[in-house]
């Protein structure tokens, strides 16, 4: 391959991933709908052009934005159920890596919270299909270490395993009661209050 177009590649490869860092920041800072292609653009000092290239229009760009916030977590529950012998060790390690990653990067996980939040977003279809899998994962695994209580559906699972960390790491973010990072204390506070909701 010619160097000039490896190396063309690469920048485009660099620039893309800058645009998708700014149109996360963007979203949350305007929301969804305040979020323009052209305000994204701007800020990532791109043309509307370059966006369109790559997106047919901003839901796409949205959408794939999403799948590939979920997926780093998704890919991290499924080696998780498959490497741990029972569920308050799994949530355990889930919660600290969703707790870095807000650390590290908040906009990702606010970006997560603001789109499962926004009654016009659909979540695209390869990311509903993992949560049934995850959901269906930790439901027999729990079952088996008995963790989890037999009458509890699968949706009560991904509620309680998802929603409570996600809704407690977007207090923080925001500084409802405290604007601390969590604790080791309260990652197994936020495990027992799952545990005890699971039986």
């Amino acid at each position: 391959m010619n160097i000039h177009l490896l190396i063309m590649r690469e920048t485009d490869l660099e620039k893309l991933e800058i645009v998708k860092l700014v149109a996360l920041k963007t979203i949350v800072e305007k929301g969804y709908h305040g979020a323009t292609i052209s305000t994204i653009a701007k800020k990532a000092g791109v043309s509307d052009g370059y966006l369109y290239r790559h997106y047919q229009n901003k839901n796409e760009l949205v959408k794939s934005l999403f799948v590939e916030s979920m997926e780093h977590f998704h890919n991290l529950f499924f080696k998780l159920i498959e490497n741990e012998k029972n569920i308050a060790d799994i949530l355990a390690k889930s919660i600290q890596f969703l707790a870095a990653t807000t650390s590290e990067t908040p906009e990702i996980t606010a970006f997560i919270f603001i789109m499962d939040h926004d009654h016009n977003f659909d979540f695209p279809e390869v990311v509903k299909e993992d949560f049934a899998k995850i959901g269906q994962k930790l439901w027999a695994k729990g079952i088996q270490t008995r963790e989890i209580n037999n009458k509890r559906s699968i949706e009560d699972v991904l509620t309680i395993s998802f929603g409570i960390p996600v809704k407690m790491l977007e207090m923080r973010r925001k500084g409802i009661m405290s604007s601390k990072p969590l604790s080791s204390y309260d990652i197994k506070n936020m495990v027992d209050m799952c545990l005890n909701a699971l039986k």
